[in-house]
């Protein structure tokens, strides 16, 4: 059984690398070459500090081995989906959570417990004062479903674009093109 929960960062930063690590092999690894995934903890903490990241997270243990688990036990991360808030550039009146990553370990994914995570999610923003969720996802992994299923409907189209590295130039100068 899985049961979901708001955490912080410092709670969940240790079971979290495995996980997010899954997530960057099944997920993002395609979209960004062969670079080795590492959780950046001091980026994730210092956002919490500056009250800009809200995590939900899913616990449990695969059915086959809950007998195995005391019932004194803290369960293990099976999931989490992590945001993060900064006020909206556009409207300044609003607060904005961000989806930064939604992962399930794939013996806790089925069903419809993507939907209860994100809704957890949903109902403890809102209780932060958020006002407006952006949901996104990987071209490779759409989640167009799950994200109408919660209401959202689609207001934008995201692309990415890896810029070279800066030419070296004296300090203070911006070349640009007449």
């Amino acid at each position: 059984m899985l049961t979901l929960t708001t955490e912080i960062f410092s709670q969940v930063s240790a079971e979290a690398e495995q996980l997010a690590a899954a997530h960057w092999d099944e997920v993002e690894a395609a979209l960004h070459g062969a670079q080795r995934y590492r959780l950046d903890h001091e980026r994730y903490a210092s956002l919490e500090r500056l009250g800009m990241l809200h995590i939900s997270a899913a616990r449990g243990l695969p059915e086959a081995d809950q007998g195995a688990a005391s019932a004194t036990s803290s369960a293990p991360l099976a999931g989490y989906a992590a945001f993060t808030l900064v006020a909206c550039p556009h409207c300044p009146q609003t607060l904005l959570a961000a989806l930064d990553g939604l992962y399930l370990a794939p013996w806790a994914r089925g069903g419809l417990f993507a939907l209860r995570l994100l809704r957890h999610a949903e109902a403890a923003l809102a209780v932060r004062g958020v006002s407006l969720v952006q949901y996104s996802s990987p071209a490779s992994r759409p989640c167009h479903a799950l994200y109408r299923r919660l209401g959202a409907r689609p207001t934008e189209t995201i692309w990415h674009k890896t810029l070279p590295p800066a030419p070296a130039m004296a300090a203070g100068t911006i070349e640009e093109d007449s």
